[in-house]
């Protein structure tokens, strides 16, 4: 998974509602900076490799 560190909170949630809507896998997480007490915050993402491939009956009408 590739990985992009971002700071605050909402920008993360925006950046992940993005990624989400064009069908990546996303995780956030946190790793403490050196031996500090401070963190660095990211999002891990990839590409969904099913994404592309509509589901079987997905878009038919039937009723």
């Amino acid at each position: 998974m590739d990985r992009i560190y971002i700071g605050l909170e909402a920008d993360r949630l925006a950046v992940a509602s993005i990624l989400v809507k064009n069908k990546y896998t996303v995780r956030q997480g946190s790793q403490r900076r050196g031996t500090g007490k401070s963190y660095d915050y990211f999002l891990e993402y990839d590409r969904n490799p099913d994404a592309d491939t509509p589901k079987k009956g997905a878009g038919t009408d039937e009723g």
